[in-house]
Formats: structure tokens, sequence, C-alpha cells
């Protein structure tokens, strides 16, 4: 059994590398992930324009201003700082209220109210990102006036990093189903099922090899962005069970779409619909709520908590468990269909 389940994972192994457009899709996330890293390095990312109206000595305007990432200015008042939001200069109107800093020393909730521009939303969406991030340093302050950042801000690499791992997984569920549907129409997928290897073995050897470059890919990823041993390891158990489970999920598409054109379709779709709620899930707050239930968001979710956060990997037992049953339920499905097909 052994030695006929190496051999499948060989071929198919071989059939996955000769793919040009499977190793584009593989390689895109870390491709992505090195060009960030660079861009980072080098400071080739522009500050982020944004005004605040505040009072002279307001702390949140004084800790936005100390932000490498965003070019602050301070107009007068909140009519002129809207002129300026609608003549494409700063991208955020941020309006602090006088009050501000006594109601956060009283442990109170201050409101903030911002105005967004049109032009640019990629860059609206990082500084509203980057403004929740200054409010929560400074309420962890007891003098929210005088805040001193003892750490450095998060880079564009850290902000996008788990979402180039999802795109990385992800990517497994577009090879495993073009693979077997490949293999389908060519006949091989038959012969392989009436072989003395049956459904069983022919199954795994497809999930191991998708499940295997997936993982390659996304760990790809982590290892180039940098995180402890502790986190990598949680960040290796989450990235094997959702290669796992999209690789199985993608061999299942394969099995019932009628054609390459089809597989391509529906698990071009099927990444979409999938990939865009845990994309949005923190700058909106509707497409927030659907995005935890994408398969995606336990892995997206996790890697924040483990790798970002470096919190502990007791944490992520609920992913992992969701991640697991997903990955059994799509096997039963599979392998269910391979043997239809014998």
């Amino acid at each position: 059994m052994w030695r006929r389940l190496k051999w499948l994972v060989w071929k198919d192994l071989l059939d996955a590398l000769r793919s040009q457009v499977a190793l584009l899709i593989l390689l895109s996330p870390l491709l992505l992930a090195w060009v960030l890293r660079v861009t980072d390095k080098q400071g080739d990312l522009p500050p982020i324009s944004v005004a605040v109206v505040a009072p002279k000595d307001s702390g949140l305007a004084q800790a936005l201003e100390q932000r490498p990432e965003l070019l602050v200015s301070r107009p007068l008042d909140r009519r002129q700082g809207l002129a300026r939001l609608r003549s494409a200069g700063p991208v955020l109107l941020i309006e602090v209220d006088e009050h501000y800093d006594r109601q956060l020393r009283a442990g109170e909730q201050p409101s903030v109210l911002i105005w967004e521009g049109k032009s640019r939303p990629t860059q609206v969406a990082l500084a509203r990102e980057l403004l929740r991030d200054t409010v929560r340093r400074q309420a962890d302050q007891k003098q929210p006036a005088r805040i001193e950042t003892q750490e450095k801000g998060k880079g564009a690499s850290d902000m996008i990093f788990p979402l180039l791992v999802v795109m990385a997984v992800l990517s497994t569920m577009v090879v495993s189903a073009a693979n077997l549907v490949e293999e389908k129409e060519a006949g091989t997928l038959q012969q392989m099922l009436l072989s003395p290897a049956g459904p069983t073995e022919t199954w795994a050897g497809k999930l191991v090899v998708s499940s295997a470059l997936g993982t390659l890919a996304a760990m790809s990823v982590v290892a180039l962005r940098g995180t402890t041993i502790s986190s990598l390891w949680s960040a290796l158990g989450l990235t094997l069970a959702a290669s796992f489970v999209f690789a199985a999920l993608g061999g299942v598409i394969g099995l019932l779409a009628k054609g390459p054109a089809a597989a391509s379709s529906w698990s071009g779709l099927l990444f979409c619909v999938l990939f865009v709620p845990v994309a949005f899930s923190e700058t909106s707050e509707s497409v927030g709520q659907w995005a935890k239930y994408s398969p995606a968001y336990p892995l997206y979710d996790g890697l924040q908590r483990t790798v970002l956060a470096q919190e502990s990997a007791a944490t992520l037992v609920v992913h992992f468990g969701v991640l697991l049953a997903l990955g059994a339920l799509l096997t039963l499905v599979g392998g269910r269909l391979l043997s239809r097909l014998r």
C-alpha cells in the first residue's frame, strides 16, 4: 500500500511541477510578499496624507503625528479640513473633540469623527486601520497626551501578510481542481482507479501533493516575514490543515466539473467568494460579519493571533477543530465521488 501511495504522490508531484500555471499560482503570493518586504525596508511606501482637526495639545493628534506611515496636516476647523479633503489632498479627515483626552483618562469611550476621500480607497482603508491602531495604543496609556510609541508601526507587509498566506493556501484548490479534471478528461484517472491502488490511495495521493505544495508556498511567506519558533509551529499547523481542506475542495470541484473550462470557472469563482470577505473583514463591518463563515477565516484569524499578536497556540483549538472537521467531510465526499467513477 505505502509503495503504491508513494508512486502516486511522486507522479502527481511531477505533473504539478510541469504545470506552469500551477507554479505561477503557487508562487504569486511569495512574490508579492517579497516585493512588499523590500519596499518596507527601503521606505518606498509613501506616507498617507491625513488631516486632523483637534486642540493643540490633543494626545491623539500627537500620537498620529509620531507615526511615520502618516503625513499629518492640522487645518484650523472642520470646514477647512473638508475643503482640503475635496481637493484630493488628504485621504482622511479626523476630528477629535476637545474633551477626548479627559474622557479617555476617565475610562469612558470618546468618539472620533472621520470623513473619507473618494479618490484613493486603498489609502483610506490603510489610514482607518492606522487610526484604529493608534487609538488602541493610546487607550493603554495613563497619560494620553504624552504617548511615546515603543514598537514599530505595522508596515504594508504586516497588514497584508495574512491575506498573502490565505491566497497561497486557496491556490491549492485551483491546482487540485485543474489536476483532477485533466486526468479525468485524459482517462488516466479511470486507469488508476482500476489499478490495485484503488480510490482510497488515489484520493490520498492527490490530496498529499496539493496540500504539500500549498503548505510550502504559504510557509515560504511566513518565513519571509519572520516569526518566533512557537508561532512558526502554530502557523505550520494552521496552513497544513487549511491546505488539506482546500485541496480536498478543489478535488471535489474537479470531479464534478464537466471539463477544464468548468473546473477553472468554478474554482476561480469559489476563490473569490472565500477570499474577498476575509480580505475586507478589517475594513467593513458588514463584510466582516460574513467573513467568519468563510473556511479561510480560521487561517486568517489564527495567523493574526499567533504570528502578529504572538498569542499562544492554545487559542487556536477551535480553528484547528473547524479545519479538521471540514477536511474530514470533504475527504469523505471526494472518496465517494471517486468510487462512482470506478
